[in-house]
């Protein structure tokens, strides 16, 4: 025994001369002021193990495997690092990861929003599982452009994605909204009808809900809001998307619409100061291409008959 405790306190007297010898690289890496000097050998080795565990995180960080939807499988992220961080402060120079945040972000809007939100088919629907041609190549290239746009300005203007059933508007939608996500910007996917009969329900029952739908709405960095103009017409379903398109021009939160109706059409729908808006927050994109799911139908059946 007497021989352990000999090696152990020898191993640290040669980790805090280490450390000592490591001063000012220790204070760059974790963000302690250059004339930072530890109250005891204690402290000392807590920054010094904080300014290695810096240096593997930064190094796996560079290399990251993850996306948002795997995020919580990295370490850095779960729960035995996390705790790790209040038993030693100096390990607060690890930043939150970006894409755990978001993950974290979106996994509150689905809690909150439930149905109205993505459904599952559109999960997965990113710009590599597009299937661009002549009609949609246009569109597709707006709408990472769009993306990269974001990624350095919050208050990039916004698309509207315009075309009719079929043609990949969502699609590209969903794509968007994953593509800001891997790059740190949360967002919310939520068909407007649903979210009209969601509010509507709130409302009606009185659970409080539709305060806290709407707010997020409202306040999420980048909102897509599809099949627009769906929903019938009425006096209280134009006042409540102007409340929400309205806030969102006056605070310049970048917004991505679908929709299958144009001019005239979307007038009627929503009303002309909502389209006025709308028109000076968004770039219109037209995409002029035929049902894909129709064509896919055909294809099957085309198959199924000749075998």
């Amino acid at each position: 025994m007497q021989r352990i405790l000999t090696e152990t306190r020898r191993k640290r007297e040669a980790d805090v001369r280490e450390a000592m010898a490591r001063l000012p690289e220790i204070r760059e890496m974790v963000g302690l002021p250059v004339d930072w000097e530890p109250t005891d050998d204690s402290e000392l080795l807590f920054a010094s193990e904080a300014a290695s565990e810096k240096r593997r995180h930064d190094a796996a960080c560079a290399e990251c495997p993850y996306t948002v939807e795997t995020c919580e499988q990295c370490r850095y992220n779960a729960e035995p690092f996390s705790s790790a961080r209040y038993s030693n402060e100096f390990l607060r120079c690890i930043p939150a990861c970006a894409k755990y945040k978001v993950r974290m972000e979106q996994r509150r809007i689905a809690k909150l929003i439930g149905e109205s939100g993505m459904g599952a088919r559109f999960q997965m629907r990113t710009f590599a599982t597009f299937r661009e041609d002549a009609a949609t190549e246009t569109a597709k290239r707006l709408a990472q452009t769009f993306c990269a746009d974001i990624k350095t300005n919050p208050r990039a203007t916004g698309l509207m994605l315009i075309g009719p059933y079929g043609c990949g508007k969502t699609h590209l939608a969903a794509a968007i909204l994953h593509r800001c996500a891997e790059d740190g910007t949360p967002g919310m996917f939520v068909v407007a009808p649903d979210l009209l009969a969601q509010i509507r329900s709130s409302y009606r029952t009185g659970d409080g809900r539709a305060d806290e739908i709407v707010d997020a709405a409202k306040n999420t960095p980048l909102l897509v809001l599809d099949d627009l103009g769906a929903e019938k017409a009425s006096p209280w379903v134009q006042e409540q998307l102007y409340m929400l398109i309205n806030h969102r021009y006056e605070h310049m939160l970048p917004t991505v619409i679908t929709t299958n109706n144009d001019g005239a059409e979307l007038e009627a729908e929503l009303g002309r100061r909502t389209l006025s808006r709308l028109a000076e927050m968004t770039v219109p994109i037209k995409i002029k291409a035929g049902d894909y799911r129709m064509k896919l139908a055909g294809q099957a059946m085309r198959a199924a008959q000749a075998v």
